[in-house]
């Protein structure tokens, strides 16, 4: 079964988790795992009886540079113990996925196979997390690449490789009119390369500029996921401000979700 969420408005999210609670075919949201600090938002996650489907920059901000410095084992089991934390402050949530962001492109061509081990190994120790629900871990990724000589795709997938767990994937970011700048990468082609790799697809849009995501892009792609037996993650990420009505913009999400659910 695919799960759809939206991303809400991290620093809005008292006006967005009531409307949220209102929808009615929306099966949770994403946010930054950050906010599960605050003891308030939890509280109102709680409160309005909402799942976190997704919880995305566990390694908040620029600390992924850690990984590639942290080569002692007590400096790397205390990012662990951290992340650990982190990841308990979103259990009442029942998060599903966990996504990090690996900076790949910043590691140099040589000392990438030793990097890759390294992170691969770092990755599947985060599946010890004393949490009582299921959880993957998953390496953001985006399409179309951050910028044409890019490596993240394939080194996100060899290190998917390298941890061999069903566990530990990709969390893809797709941008679909970004594309107008780069070869348009037909979903048929990219599934085939990671289907059984993914386990969050984002899909982003500006509203604010006026974009949205088309229903004949979104059914193909639930067609496909669907023949693909994906189980994982859909989520609707709008670009916001304060503006923004999140009442409207769960409505939006829910016309695309019902794709997601036909038989």
């Amino acid at each position: 079964m695919i799960h759809c969420a939206i991303r809400i408005d991290d620093s809005r999210w008292q006006d967005w988790l009531p409307a949220l609670a209102a929808s009615q075919r929306l099966d949770g949201f994403e946010c930054d795992a950050g906010n599960f600090n605050s003891q308030a938002f939890v509280n109102a996650v709680t409160k309005h009886n909402l799942h976190c489907l997704h919880a995305r920059d566990l390694l908040p901000g620029d600390s992924a540079a850690i990984l590639t410095h942290a080569v002692e084992h007590d400096a790397m089991g205390a990012l662990r113990r951290n992340l650990f934390d982190a990841m308990v402050y979103a259990a009442p949530a029942e998060t599903a996925v966990f996504s990090l962001q690996l900076r790949l492109d910043r590691c140099a061509e040589a000392d990438f196979p030793a990097q890759s081990l390294r992170l691969a190994s770092f990755l599947q120790s985060l599946l010890d997390a004393p949490l009582d629900t299921p959880y993957a871990i998953a390496i953001q990724v985006r399409q179309p690449l951050p910028f044409p000589q890019s490596l993240e795709w394939q080194r996100a997938i060899a290190i998917c490789g390298i941890a061999n767990s069903s566990r530990i994937g990709l969390c893809l970011h797709f941008h679909p009119d970004d594309f107008t700048a780069a070869p348009r990468l037909e979903p048929t082609k990219l599934l085939a390369e990671c289907a059984d790799k993914i386990h969050a697809i984002c899909f982003h849009y500006n509203p604010l500029a006026g974009e949205t995501l088309f229903d004949d892009e979104q059914q193909e792609w639930a067609a496909l996921l669907m023949q693909q037996n994906y189980s994982g993650l859909v989520t609707f990420c709008p670009e916001v401000n304060a503006s923004s009505n999140p009442a409207d913009l769960c409505e939006d999400a829910e016309s695309w979700a019902d794709f997601y659910r036909a038989s």
